[in-house]
């Protein structure tokens, strides 16, 4: 038994460890994608999920193309597309429910998106779609019910909008997609059931728009997207009911549009979304029945449309639109119903789009319909900064900088600091401001602040907050919004709320949520959209919704799934497509694939995967290429290359590696460079590097670190730079 040197001592981890072995969603256009300059960096990705009102927050990786989930903001109703304007500053979401624009502030160094003072601003009647002109000064919806356009000031201090004079301005019927050309002079819209396309010339006072004389335009049946190539010369709008795409040559003066000879160009069935590359060199059309994406060299020239080779290329369920990074080497395909953002690098010479090995799709909330990204001067880097550990015996927080180059660990002044009775579990905000603690024998929740320099803990008013019946497990979704905390022995769920700004927590209406007894450990997937929780009682895994405004779980149909024997711990990978479950008395990995609908869960081929002994923990890295697994009987880190495809384990050579006694907890390090265990009976943490190309893990020079008495578990606050 792990604990034969604390016996007689009446506490959970005796007992623990003793234990038997179609629906169609609209995005509108997507405007040109600004040409490249020096900084053209994608640093963040943001997309609007119409299904659940939300809009998810995602970093770009500047070398593979992987977008790594950075939480989640609800918008107003049903958003229907969000776009950020030209100096990043400000991101505006149109929201087709409760007929209002959403403003938010961009943080230039971690992407999150908070609300302007004032938000949501009046539109009209369905607005569809949002457009900000290249100098910042304006931004343009399209309304389709109320066959118009509202144009706006932005502030260019707050984000804040404020009508125009003479805004609404008249659109055909059915307004769906807006966009203006790189000049700034001109502006478009598709009219979807009036078949045609508005032009407007830009008042560069005040925004105003004025027809262009021999406006509207012919388009094809049903146009509902357009964009303006980055040089100004062209425009192309894809028509969903006649299957193809209008091209035009625009008149640099007059704004006139004129049809390019050949135009229209067949698409795939009922596209939805059309988009040029940063150079100018290729278009790509999201085709919704078909599944697929339509690629085209462009006639620098004519304008002219010609498909590449391999055109259409495969996308995921409903593809509803098509964004190109400011690099213009990954293209990115919103997968309306698959709910999920396929992912391509692009050739620069000949346009064809090939998944991307690395990170080829990533979850996203429900009924995904648009991507807006930001560029800046650098990439964004992940930085580990802070450890902190949940001492069981000692009944207190051990707390650690970590160094960023060696990943060697030193104990923060102060530490460590108090905790209730039996702190069992850890977690940290993902905003790194907050930590929180389950408290197995004093029934509830440590709440500390963090701070940002020294990584010292300071308790949050009115903390400890009560929670059920043994807490066992802490976890808190990607947003920051909600904690959830498994309680073993009642067997259910608390939820709460956190205040953003003291890192109280309320309890969510309804909470505790129903589960079973013997509840060991609970996550929440990297969309934020399900939570799950393995049960060692019942060898199962149950898995939840999670409602994003209220935080409230449903049980999800066919809810639990089996696992092995005393299911332990349990992880997601980052891409949110698998999970992952650490079988303690069947010394094995469960793996599964998460239904991006549903959440439900069905077993990986190969599954369980075979383990050392006694396993209590997993961990993924951030890239979603391994997984280390704590076994606590053999005293060792077994090791993983994932198939990205599959999600199938694939043990490491030389592995396992050797860790302290009793390794309990392992998590890796947000920049992926480090891993760490905690040993619950050498009470200390077994610190690791990774090999970035074969994952291979090799002992930190001073490893292993000082812990309290029986360190449980290990988290990791790290920085976005």
């Amino acid at each position: 038994m792990l604990m034969s040197r604390r016996v007689g001592q009446a506490l959970i981890l005796m007992c623990i460890l003793s234990l038997p072995p179609i629906l169609f969603f609209s995005c509108g256009g997507e405007g040109g994608s600004p040409p490249p300059t020096s900084s053209s960096f994608p640093r963040f990705a943001y997309v609007a999920n119409y299904g659940n009102s939300t809009v998810s927050v995602y970093t770009v990786d500047t070398v593979t193309g992987q977008l790594r989930h950075n939480g989640y903001v609800a918008t107003g109703i049903n958003p229907n597309y969000v776009t950020v304007d030209p100096s990043d500053k400000f991101a505006y979401v149109v929201n087709a429910g409760s007929n209002n624009v959403s403003a938010y502030t961009i943080n230039a160094t971690t992407g999150a998106l908070t609300e302007v003072a004032g938000s949501p601003f009046t539109a009209g009647t369905i607005p569809a779609h949002v457009t900000v002109d290249p100098s910042g000064k304006f931004a343009y919806v399209a309304n389709y019910q109320s066959n118009n356009v509202s144009a706006y000031m932005i502030n260019a201090t707050t984000g804040a909008l404020t009508a125009v004079p003479g805004s609404p301005f008249a659109a055909g019927i059915g307004p769906q997609s807006i966009t203006v050309d790189p000049s700034g002079k001109f502006a478009y819209v598709v009219n979807g059931d009036s078949h045609n396309v508005s032009a407007y010339t830009i008042n560069a006072t005040t925004g105003a728009l004025t027809a262009v004389p021999g406006s509207p335009f012919a388009a094809g049946i049903g146009p509902q997207s357009i964009t303006v190539d980055p040089s100004g010369k062209f425009a192309y709008v894809v028509n969903r009911g006649s299957h193809n795409v209008s091209a035009y040559t625009i008149d640099a003066t007059t704004g006139t549009l004129t049809a390019i000879a050949g135009s229209p160009f067949a698409a795939g069935t009922f596209p939805s979304s059309v988009t040029v590359d940063p150079s100018g060199k290729f278009a790509f059309v999201a085709n919704s029945y078909s599944n697929n994406v339509s690629a085209y060299t462009i006639n620098a020239t004519t304008g002219e449309l010609t498909e590449i080779a391999g055109s259409p290329f495969a996308a995921g369920t409903i593809p509803s639109s098509v964004t190109v990074d400011p690099s213009g080497k990954f293209g990115y395909v919103i997968n309306g119903v698959s709910n999920n953002v396929s992912a391509y690098t692009i050739n620069a010479v000949t346009g064809v789009i090939t998944p991307l090995i690395s990170a080829a799709v990533v979850t996203t909330q429900s009924g995904p319909v648009c991507m807006a990204m930001t560029r800046g001067t650098t990439p964004v880097i992940y930085k580990p900064k802070f450890a902190y550990v949940a001492n069981s015996f000692s009944n207190n927080v051990s707390a650690y900088t970590i160094n960023v180059a060696t990943g060697a660990l030193t104990a923060v002044t102060g530490s460590p600091f108090a905790a209730g009775t039996t702190p069992y579990s850890v977690t940290v905000a993902p905003s790194g401001k907050f930590a929180y603690v389950a408290n197995y024998q004093s029934n509830n929740i440590s709440a500390y602040t963090i701070d940002s320099t020294s990584g010292a803990l300071a308790a949050v008013a009115g903390s400890p907050f009560a929670a059920r019946t043994n807490p066992i497990s802490v976890t808190v979704d990607p947003s920051g919004k909600f904690a959830y905390v498994g309680n073993d022995v009642s067997g259910d769920i608390s939820a709460y709320a956190i205040n953003g700004t003291t890192g109280a927590l309320v309890p969510v209406a309804g909470s505790p949520f129903a589960s079973e007894i013997g509840l060991i450990s609970i996550t929440v997937d990297p969309s934020g959209r399900f939570a799950y929780v393995a049960n060692r009682y019942f060898g199962a895994v149950w898995a939840y919704t999670i409602e994003p405004t209220t935080g409230a779980l449903t049980q999800i149909i066919g809810s639990p799934f089996a696992a092995g024997t005393s299911p332990f711990s349990v992880t997601v990978a980052p891409s949110g497509k698998f999970i992952y479950v650490a079988n303690l008395n069947s010394d094995n990995i469960s793996a599964y694939e998460i239904n991006p609908e549903t959440g439900a869960l069905t077993a990986v081929p190969g599954s369980p995967f075979a383990a050392g002994d006694g396993v209590l923990s997993i961990a993924v890295d951030p890239s979603g290429k391994f997984a280390y697994v704590a076994n606590g009987y053999s005293n060792d880190i077994s090791a993983y290359v994932i198939d990205q495809t599959t999600g199938v384990l694939m043990p490491m050579t030389g592995i396992p590696l050797a860790a302290g006694t009793n390794p309990s907890s392992v998590t890796v390090d947000t920049s992926g460079k480090f891993a760490f265990a905690a040993n619950l009976n050498s009470d200390n943490i077994s610190a690791y590097t990774i090999d970035a190309t074969t994952g291979a893990l090799t002992a930190v020079a001073g490893s292993p670190f000082a812990a309290g008495i029986v360190p449980t578990s290990v988290t990791i606050v790290g920085t976005i730079q």
